[in-house]
């Protein structure tokens, strides 16, 4: 049986999850990581990504919206710009948001003088793609 480690992720609004795993994937800035246990302490920019982590033979999935990772020597901290579990993601709200960014986005290239925040929109619409994507994940 693998050494399994605790975690938690926290995000700005409060939201807080606990919970064990054997094993953590996601994508950090500058590419993919898998943390065990035992792992070597780090701290590292988590890109916006699917998170996912295996306790015995279950695997389950955060949409993450970017943050900082942190690993010490017997846990792994995750403070997450937002997250959401695989199984509360609202697939239309998800879409809707979708929608506005590429609106946003579409917008800002026609019409120069509109002040719109390009690289918000841009990040609203990789947020909302990564909800999505993880959505239709089985």
């Amino acid at each position: 049986m693998s050494d399994k480690f605790p975690f938690e992720i926290k995000s700005p609004d409060g939201k807080k999850f606990d919970g064990e795993a054997e094993i953590i994937n996601m994508n950090l800035i500058d590419g993919m990581i898998g943390i065990m246990a035992h792992h070597l302490p780090l701290v590292g920019v988590i890109d916006i990504c699917h998170l996912d982590y295996k306790v015995g033979n279950q695997v389950h999935y955060f949409a993450i919206g970017g943050g900082i990772l942190n690993v010490q020597k017997d846990r792994v901290l995750i403070l997450a710009d937002s997250f959401e579990a695989k199984e509360n993601i609202d697939k239309t709200r998800a879409e809707e948001a979708k929608a506005r960014a590429e609106a946003l986005l579409e917008k800002a290239k026609t019409d120069p003088d509109s002040n719109i925040d390009i690289k918000r929109a841009e990040l609203s619409l990789k947020r909302a793609i990564n909800r999505l994507s993880l959505s239709e994940i089985k």
